[in-house]
């Protein structure tokens, strides 16, 4: 499971090496067969910026939503999220990103700014 979980979806069946570099790839069948394998509908995953905050891929069994708009302030990805309703219905919900003060990259990391907020 845990491969599945870190691995990313593409449109050709079977396994691939991952264009990032690391880890691989995996097609519909493998999607379609750890589903059945595992008693699920689909996969909803993350991690791998999607330019309208998710897509749903492989027949709709495997999801990947992305909540961080405007990643690393490099894309002009949106965010989305994905409600589930009472009758397990899936409502994907996206957003924009807002403006933010102009700091420098993880200066909230360091404590002397964080100190000065609180």
């Amino acid at each position: 499971m845990m491969e599945m979980l870190w691995t990313d979806p593409q449109e050709e069946p079977g396994r691939g090496p991952s264009k990032r570099g690391v880890g691989m790839q995996f097609g519909p069948d493998i999607t379609k067969r750890f589903c059945e394998n595992n008693g699920l509908e689909a996969i909803i995953r993350s991690h791998e910026v999607r330019m309208d905050g998710y897509e749903v891929q492989h027949d709709g069994r495997c999801i990947t939503v992305f909540s961080a708009p405007k990643y690393c302030d490099s894309t002009e990805n949106r965010g989305a999220y994905i409600n589930i309703g009472p009758d397990y219905k899936l409502h994907y919900e996206q957003f924009d990103a807002v403006p933010h003060p102009d700091v420098k990259p993880m200066a909230y990391a360091h404590s002397s700014l964080m100190s000065s907020l609180m």
